[in-house]
């Protein structure tokens, strides 16, 4: 299946407008002091910098956003923690079951995850389920590799899933096989969908992007580590242009669970939780373009502060399932 979506998509994808592996997560919080807490004592992210949003990027984004802290290593995707000051707004993905559809899920490595595991229940931090082990094989660039992962929820409401590569053969890992300090950098995230239709117009023909790999996953262990039901079966798309992974996943249910209703919650910088993910691109006005002629809506022409810039150059628009993506020149 992995090499017949390759040799496929090698004939009808357009040229990819994704430069880059994944840059930056948003996550927007109105429990500062509680969210930084769980990044950097709990997932031992650095404090890379911090300062309050400009003037356009309040009127760009919302104007009840106030300050920002830039989270990771020296070197890697950041986490980028945004203050929404409304003590009211409520998480993005609230009551939503891990196959309802939009961007819902972070990932990051970690070499030890049982010691990542034991430190965040130490820390009060509320985990998901125990870890828990489980594989997958495909074609190159994947291999076959052996996991066990755990997934937490963060003060935000953002879930973060956190995987220890124990075995592999073949392949190259977007996980990294060594964390700095106990957890990796984003590596991924996930947006969950009922199939792929709806998501060509965007990723595909007007990104380029489409799957290096896919892969059908069964085993009992791996919903139950999400929050979802034992034997739920779901196709995981590891997403890229030619075999080059970019660090996003699409979780497709709708072909195992015909009978499960889909319910949407599209990522919004007035609620809380993961709200954008961000890449570099090679060329942002054929992005603007493109978007405009497909009837993509445009939410800025400014970034967010992400490394080395404050106010950077950047298209961000809302894909298909009300995911919002940032492109940085």
């Amino acid at each position: 299946m992995g090499v017949f979506l390759f040799i496929f998509y090698s004939f009808i994808m357009p040229i990819s407008l994704i430069s880059s592996p994944l840059q930056a997560v948003t996550i927007i919080t109105n429990s500062w002091n509680q969210s930084l807490r769980f990044y950097t004592d709990g997932l031992a992210y650095s404090l890379l910098t911090e300062g309050e949003l400009t003037p356009s990027q309040k009127k760009a984004f919302g104007k009840k956003l106030g300050k920002y802290a830039l989270l990771g290593y020296k070197e890697g995707a950041i986490v980028r923690l945004i203050e929404l000051k409304d003590r009211l707004a409520l998480p993005n993905r609230l009551n939503a079951n891990p196959w309802d559809t939009g961007m819902c899920v972070l990932e990051a490595g970690t070499p030890d995850v049982m010691s990542f595991y034991r430190k965040m229940l130490s820390m009060r931090f509320g985990a998901i389920s125990q870890p828990l082990q489980f594989s997958a094989k495909g074609e190159e660039p994947l291999g076959e590799v052996e996991m066990k992962s755990v997934a937490f929820f963060a003060p935000s409401g953002e879930q973060i899933f956190v995987t220890e590569i124990v075995r592999r053969l073949g392949g190259i890992s977007l996980l990294k096989d060594k964390a700095i300090q106990g957890v990796n950098v984003p590596a991924n995230v996930v947006i969950s969908m009922q199939d792929r239709n709806a998501m060509q117009a965007f990723w595909t023909e007007l990104l380029g992007i489409s799957p290096v790999n896919d892969l059908p996953l069964h085993q009992a262990e791996v919903p139950i580590i999400m929050g979802g039901i034992a034997g739920m079966g779901f196709d995981m798309c590891l997403m890229g242009y030619g075999k080059e992974r970019i660090g996003l996943e699409q979780h497709v249910y709708g072909k195992y669970n015909p009978l499960y209703t889909f319910k949407n919650f599209p990522c919004h910088f007035s609620l809380t939780g993961l709200a954008c993910a961000t890449w570099q691109t090679s060329d942002i006005q054929l992005v603007k373009k493109k978007s405009i002629e497909a009837n993509f809506p445009l939410i800025s022409e400014i970034g967010l502060p992400i490394r080395h810039q404050t106010e950077p150059e950047a298209i961000v628009l809302r894909g298909s399932l009300g995911e919002i993506i940032e492109l940085v020149k």
